[in-house]
């Protein structure tokens, strides 16, 4: 294969596995690697040789070389530091706590790596390819396990001084902390809370589907709650487009319009005509 043509690495790291894409300049996918366990890691520098691992095996796949290869992008669970890729005291990957990943994996692989928290690569990936595309001032979640969340901002990502801008998961909110209630476990006592069942989110999920109404009153309150969430952020950045991912936003259908309908109830009628709320591509 021509040297001529670039590609990029896209590493998507978690606290029970790792994943690798290739990316060509047209943003698109062009291959993967299977999922690669992180769980039974002890160390960063055992996170770091099955990165590397997954980077052999796609280049091996695709018949590339080093020199095809622009850089490696990681998304990482953060708090972290992207400007020299050091990751500090993660609580989804206690392996790499405290760990100069990005230097690590340069060194290891020989390749120019950039590390940011896995938020703001979905924030990036929507504004340079997805929903978001073209748009300058964009806000994104992720809606899980855990609460990420991002901005970009004049087209940039927004990190601020440490890098740790837009962190809000941990942020207080009517007596707990945003991710008690915007996430799966945050679903679950949610739906507890109204009903009385005691589900785990898939169940619930799956009833919704079905048209359980128990259910489905959930995901109205639980879009009414992301509202409130957000709104914040949306009167102080003044957003183009929220856009929402996550394993739970595969509940779309069932809680975009309380969602939707609130955000407008608390912003002005200028804002309701240009701001876009959708589910990430």
């Amino acid at each position: 294969m021509s040297e001529s043509r670039q590609f990029a690495i896209g590493v998507d790291l978690g606290g029970t596995k790792v994943r690798l894409g290739l990316v060509n300049e047209a943003y698109e996918v062009i291959g993967e690697t299977p999922r690669l366990n992180t769980y039974d890691c002890s160390s960063g520098d055992e996170v770091v040789a099955r990165i590397h691992q997954g980077v052999r095996l796609l280049m091996e796949k695709n018949n590339l070389s080093a020199g095809h290869i622009k850089g490696i992008g990681v998304g990482s669970p953060g708090p972290l530091d992207p400007y020299t890729g050091y990751i500090k005291e993660t609580l989804n990957l206690k392996a790499v706590c405290n760990y100069p990943l990005g230097k690590s994996l340069a060194e290891a692989t020989g390749m120019r790596v950039c590390v940011d928290n896995d938020a703001n690569c979905f924030g990036l990936g929507e504004q340079r390819a997805g929903k978001a595309k073209g748009m300058h001032h964009v806000l994104v979640g992720t809606l899980g396990t855990g609460f990420g969340f991002a901005c970009i901002l004049n087209g940039n990502v927004l990190h601020g001084s440490t890098g740790t801008a837009t962190e809000i998961g941990m942020l207080p909110y009517q007596g707990g902390i945003y991710e008690d209630f915007v996430t799966g476990r945050g679903l679950r006592a949610m739906h507890a809370r109204l009903s009385s069942e005691d589900l785990d989110p898939k169940e619930i999920s799956d009833r919704a589907f079905k048209g359980d109404k128990n259910c489905l009153k959930t995901f109205e309150e639980y879009g009414r709650t992301v509202a409130y969430t957000i709104l914040p952020f949306i009167a102080l950045v003044d957003p183009d487009i929220v856009v929402l991912g996550g394993s739970v936003s595969i509940n779309w259908p069932f809680f975009q319009a309380s969602l939707k309908e609130t955000i407008r109830q608390h912003i002005f009628s200028h804002q309701q005509e240009h701001l876009k709320i959708e589910k990430s591509e």
